[in-house]
């Protein structure tokens, strides 16, 4: 075993990867990349942040970017000489970035040239160094053509990047430099995320918890064939579940990565046919889709092995008829519930085929800890839904702040233990399989009983008739009722399938849980993540609205 704790990211995979040779470790645009030329350009990097750009130790430096190969460099190379990654959505408005970058102190910023316009103004005003990466730094002769006359577009904008370098320059400009040894107790990456109260958190997370989720999971099962057997990556890197599931699993356990910036269903099964995958990483809207391709069937399907499902909830009647195609084409692996949040490096919880249960969110991984707490933060029984809570060697260092204690957003109790308190609610059974109950602050209240949406949800997506639904707390006469948003496989008699959603919640729900109105959309909104944006779906209690109309008017 590689002891965790003691190497920080860049020597993890160093050192879980050595024995295997040479081989395959990321493809792009056809351009194969080989583990050594991966670990020069890491190298070169990391000598470059420190030559050029004078970073040292313990500094923060941003990532920009959307999931591409540069992405994966600066991750590795950064954690080579103890910089911290400051991961920021490529899509962020220019005045969040502007926020980010100079709360944490970066150094400097990664960004892709193609997204680079509308950050140009803010990147100048904030004075910091800025690397700017191209699609045709990663691509075969073939395609690097092509590539190159697409992004001539933009040699007009660069340069009014008054401080700015090309990535192509910067990983081949210096031989490797020295870097950090045992120094994984680091922080190694700042996520910009949503955090469990809804407002945005920058978590700090360290090279020791990604490095165990790493583990955690290859113990389940890995890669028989370096550089063959392959995983597509359409996560995005300022997401744990993309970051330390999606790659930095993938990488140190050798399999051909295939990373996609933008996902799109009918690309993505075009690259299953193509290579041998075997391990995917994804979230519930994005297997719907690719299931729905009408390319997805096929005995191809058969290689799939390894499958991760979270960052959102998906109900068994999807799973089951997802699995109904893995089952038909051979495939060894099934797609299964997992849960995990950023604040615990994504995955603290899943099903696998050694041990799982339908409509569960399985058991915690290895070392990890949950347990289900009422308001006064005591555990509650088996059946008795409370909030979920996680401890464990995978936990945050705490949320990132300039005048709070180090470990904010983290609760100790009163024997020293540290845990992170979900948001999420949940219940455990009796052979310790946790269920998700849905969010906390989702909780719908109506005459003093508790509704949960994503029981709601769950019934009324069994329908054949409906593909996604998301139930959320409206007012109707000033009282709140359930209001719930529908999608439909196909269109038809949307009253009778009204009448039905409402037959169906009244024999399977109590009566307070029963819709009261159903809206019936063509696609249910998003958030930036591709979860169902609930957020925009729920109405303001009416006096909220009436205060802030009486506050514009005054």
């Amino acid at each position: 075993m590689i002891e965790t704790l003691q190497y920080n990211c860049y020597e993890y995979f160093l050192k879980w990867t050595e024995s295997y040779g040479e081989y395959v470790a990321i493809e792009r645009f056809g351009k194969k990349v080989t583990r050594s030329e991966f670990l020069r350009q890491v190298d070169g990097f990391a000598a470059y942040m420190q030559k050029e750009l004078g970073l040292k130790h313990g500094d923060i430096y941003t990532v920009f970017l959307p999931t591409t190969v540069q992405s994966f460099v600066a991750f590795y190379a950064l954690s080579k000489i103890g910089v911290i990654a400051n991961f920021v959505h490529p899509l962020s408005p220019p005045e969040n970035l502007k926020e980010i970058m100079i709360e944490t102190g970066s150094k400097g910023i990664m960004i892709f040239d193609i997204l680079s316009k509308k950050y140009i103004d803010v990147i100048n005003e904030v004075g910091v160094p800025c690397l700017v990466c191209r699609s045709s730094d990663y691509a075969s002769p073939a395609r690097k053509a092509g590539l190159k006359v697409f992004e001539g577009g933009f040699r007009l904008t660069l340069p009014k990047l008054r401080n700015r370098d090309v990535f192509s320059r910067a990983v081949r400009l210096y031989p490797a430099a020295p870097g950090l040894r045992g120094n994984g107790g680091d922080i190694a990456v700042y996520m910009n995320g949503g955090g469990t109260t809804g407002k945005s958190k920058t978590i700090k997370l360290t090279s020791k918890a990604l490095n165990e989720i790493a583990y955690k999971i290859s113990k389940i099962d890995g890669i028989s064939e370096k550089g063959i057997e392959a995983s597509i990556l359409v996560l995005p890197l300022f997401h744990a579940f993309g970051l330390c599931v999606g790659m930095h699993t993938a990488m140190c356990n050798g399999a051909r990565l295939i990373p996609m910036m933008q996902f799109n269903e009918k690309n993505f099964n075009k690259l299953m046919r193509k290579h041998k995958v075997v391990f995917l990483v994804g979230i519930p809207g994005m297997y719907k889709k690719i299931m729905h391709e009408k390319h997805f069937d096929g005995s191809h399907l058969g290689n799939l092995r390894l499958l991760f499902c979270g960052g959102d909830d998906a109900s068994q009647t999807f799973l089951d008829e997802f699995n109904s195609y893995l089952e038909k084409n051979g495939a060894p692996g099934r797609l299964y519930q997992g849960y995990g949040l950023t604040e615990v490096v994504a995955v603290c919880c899943a099903n696998t085929a050694a041990a799982h249960c339908p409509g569960s969110i399985g058991r915690p991984l290895e070392d990890v800890t949950m347990e289900i707490w009422d308001d006064e933060r005591n555990p509650v029984p088996n059946g008795e839904i409370g909030e979920i809570v996680i401890s464990g060697s995978t936990i945050m260092e705490g949320y990132f702040t300039l005048d709070k204690p180090a470990d904010e957003g983290l609760y100790t109790d009163k024997n020293g233990k540290k845990w992170v308190l979900s948001g999420d609610l949940g219940y455990r059974n009796d052979d310790g399989y946790i269920f998700f109950a849905g969010r906390k602050k989702r909780l719908i209240i109506i005459s003093g009983y508790n509704v949960y949406p994503g029981d709601i949800e769950k019934r009324v997506e069994t329908l054949p008739f409906v593909r996604e639904a998301c139930a959320v707390q409206g007012y109707l006469s000033g009282k709140p009722i359930v209001r719930l948003f529908v999608s439909l496989r196909d269109k038809g008699d949307e009253e009778a399938y009204k009448k039905t959603i409402i037959e169906t919640c009244q024999k399977h729900l109590s009566q307070f849980s029963v819709p009261r109105e159903i809206v019936v959309m063509d696609e249910l909104p998003r958030t930036h993540m591709k979860k169902v944006d609930f957020m925009s779906l729920t109405e303001k209690h009416p006096n909220a609205k009436k205060a802030a109309e009486t506050q514009a008017i005054g």
